[in-house]
């Protein structure tokens, strides 16, 4: 049997919040956890297939990163398929009326409560399908696959009986809003902006009280926070804060749990003070607070530097899952079990580990999908990592070949709207997997991919497989190890690219582009050394590769320099 919970990309996707973000995939991910807690307490353990805990433990271990919304089990004959869906969903249904109502329950002033609930209530789109398990487990497993396909096929959901003629939440476009008689004090204390309207479901993600997520903001001030803390100079920062918090009021200070904050000053303080251009978010700009608290934010930039203004957006995806599950199901409903409890146990219940110790924060780690936020300077080592711990899990489970991931890392800016950083990331992580459109069938997959989206100027994307030799890691660390060392010209990336947009597409011009890309770089003087390094350039697409690493080189060299990296230190190499 399969019981399927959504919708999922539309549910969480609609988020202009991280916690937004994040509260969207802890409620989808809770949801299917009591579904699958119910199965294993009627069914046992050892009948779970996907996910697959031994035990309660492993159950509590895999739930901190996340339970995917896919369910599979095996049913005895006795127990009637039907009736056992709908008790498991009921828990589910019942668990997100009750979260919600703790979440509003002070808040029934400000909002339609009952219209709330009703939208909660009905949020879960819910799929199942079962088959007889008779001695071919591959031929049932692939015929229940089918019919899903089908079950979804056929949408049967009811008319909704909460609608009106109220104004659409400004998030999904399709619940009405519950908070249309709200006051503008309190839409503003919950972090509701002028004008937004929230359906009952959006609500309870904005409500949501947990701080174990951490900002956009917060996660671009990363290297900045780091680097203080290396001189010695996180008190001076809190005195800063603080007095930007007595100017502003109570909204300025928060109290945030997550781990990579938790010792540092961020831990009292809304980051978003940090930021001039979000200092407006507090202070009307007709009074005279406003102009004192970016008086006293440039008084703090002086004394201890600016933070940069960038993040980045980690999504990673397993190639080959499908190969490997055909595989393992050709060899019976035990083999597949194991293939899902290695991955439930030696991937995805460590992957919050493994972004935590890179100064990251964990939206979901749901089977071999994978959504975080990292700072600049740690993202390629935690990229990497994710895709080593996921290789050892997967090894001797393929046919042919083993399962890998592949890795999409988006460099954004720390305002860019939410939904398009994830939908550029989501560009990324495909790019990474397939690559451009002339890439050979054997360099698909297994494979980083790195866009760089500015604030202004063109989107850049590079792409390199992780069997590569240095892999793409490495040499995006090397070239921004060198431009620190001042041993590349700083706009040796956009004059090659400037090269190649004059001459770069005219025939017969191939070895012009190249002696020309060799004299761009060359205008500095070398030590002979770090010379060897870029002298690998043949062919006109070497020159288009190196340009779009050394531009994103850049971006990563001011952020390595801001965090006090050391340049051309073994350990960090080895790390990369």
């Amino acid at each position: 049997m399969q019981i399927t919970l959504g919708p999922v990309q539309d549910f969480i996707n609609t988020a202009r919040r991280t916690r937004d973000l994040y509260a969207g995939s802890c409620l989808l991910s809770e949801a299917a956890g009591q579904v699958s807690a119910y199965l294993a307490e009627r069914l046992g353990y050892e009948n779970l297939i996907f996910p697959a805990p031994n035990n309660a433990e492993h159950f509590r271990q895999l739930s901190q990163s996340g339970i995917p919304n896919v369910v599979v089990a095996r049913v005895r004959e006795d127990v009637h398929c039907r009736v056992l869906t709908e008790e498991a969903v009921k828990e589910a249904r019942r668990y997100i009326q009750e979260r919600g109502t703790s979440l509003l329950d002070k808040h029934r002033e400000q909002i339609d409560v009952s219209t709330t609930l009703e939208q909660l209530s009905e949020m879960l789109e819910v799929y199942w399908a079962c088959v007889p398990l008779e001695e071919d487990y591959a031929r049932a497993r692939n015929r229940l696959t089918a019919v899903m396909a089908a079950r979804k096929n056929t949408r049967e959901f009811m008319p909704v009986g909460w609608g009106s003629s109220l104004p659409k939440s400004s998030l999904d476009g399709a619940r009405e809003t519950v908070i249309a008689g709200a006051s503008e004090a309190w839409k503003r204390r919950v972090g509701i902006r002028p004008g937004e309207e929230l359906s009952g479901v959006d609500l309870v993600k904005r409500l949501w009280p947990e701080r174990a997520f951490l900002s956009t903001s917060h996660v671009a001030a990363l290297p900045y926070l780091e680097g203080l803390g290396k001189q010695g100079k996180l008190e001076m920062l809190r005195f800063y804060l603080e007095r930007l918090a007595n100017l502003i009021g109570e909204e300025a200070r928060e109290e945030w749990v997550h781990p990579v904050v938790r010792d540092t000053p961020l831990k009292d303080y809304d980051p978003r003070l940090l930021f001039v251009g979000r200092l407006g978010e507090f202070l009307d700009g007709s009074g005279a607070g406003l102009e004192e608290a970016r008086a006293v934010l440039s008084e703090m930039y002086r004394a201890l530097g600016e933070p940069l203004p960038y993040y980045v957006l980690l999504h990673a995806d397993g190639d080959r899952m499908g190969e490997a599950i055909d595989h393992q199901s050709r060899q019976g409903a035990e083999a597949h079990r194991r293939l899902s409890n290695k991955l439930a146990l030696d991937f995805a219940a460590r992957v919050r580990g493994i972004v935590e110790r890179h100064k990251g924060c964990l939206v979901y780690a749901g089977g071999d999908d994978v959504l975080a936020l990292l700072p600049l300077h740690t993202a390629l080592p935690c990229a990497k990592a994710l895709a080593q711990i996921f290789s050892a899990a997967m090894r001797g489970f393929g046919e042919k070949h083993d399962p890998t991931l592949s890795v999409g890392l988006a460099i954004v800016h720390h305002l860019e709207p939410l939904q398009d950083a994830l939908e550029l990331v989501r560009r990324t992580e495909k790019f990474a997997k397939e690559g451009p459109k002339s890439t050979p069938l054997e360099q698909k997959r297994n494979a980083l991919a790195l866009a760089y989206s500015p604030r202004s100027g063109s989107e850049r994307m590079v792409r390199g497989r992780w069997d590569e030799a240095p892999s793409l890691t490495q040499r995006l660390y090397r070239y921004q190890d060198l431009l620190r060392l001042e041993q590349i010209p700083t706009k040796a990336g956009y004059e090659l690219k400037a090269l190649l947009d004059e001459l770069g597409g005219v025939k017969g011009m191939e070895k012009a582009v190249v002696l020309e890309a060799q004299r761009i770089l060359g205008r500095k003087q070398i030590k002979p050394e770090y010379r060897q390094e870029l002298d690998t350039l043949q062919t006109p697409a070497d020159v288009a590769r190196l340009a779009d690493e050394l531009i994103l080189a850049k971006v990563l060299a001011r952020a390595y320099q801001q965090a006090g990296v050391p340049t051309e230190n073994p350990e960090v190499y080895r790390a990369h």
